[in-house]
């Protein structure tokens, strides 16, 4: 095997390598970022689901609509 041939090679194989680090750094700095906006993600759905209960109750959105 030509050594050029052998030198292209070995430089596709450390760039494919580069890329998948690249890409798991980047898959874990997503994941950490959802375990920290898990919290306020699940408190934002309580709230709205709070909201859709007091309205599907009293037919009213904050001060407008009719009571039932």
């Amino acid at each position: 095997m030509n050594a050029i041939t052998r030198f292209v090679r070995e430089e596709e194989g450390q760039s494919t390598v580069e890329y998948m680090l690249l890409i798991s750094v980047i898959v874990i700095a997503i994941v950490a970022a959802a375990y920290i906006f898990i919290p306020t993600f699940q408190q934002g759905v309580q709230a709205l689901a709070e909201d859709v209960k007091s309205i599907l109750d009293t037919g009213k959105i904050g001060s407008t609509g009719t009571t039932r």
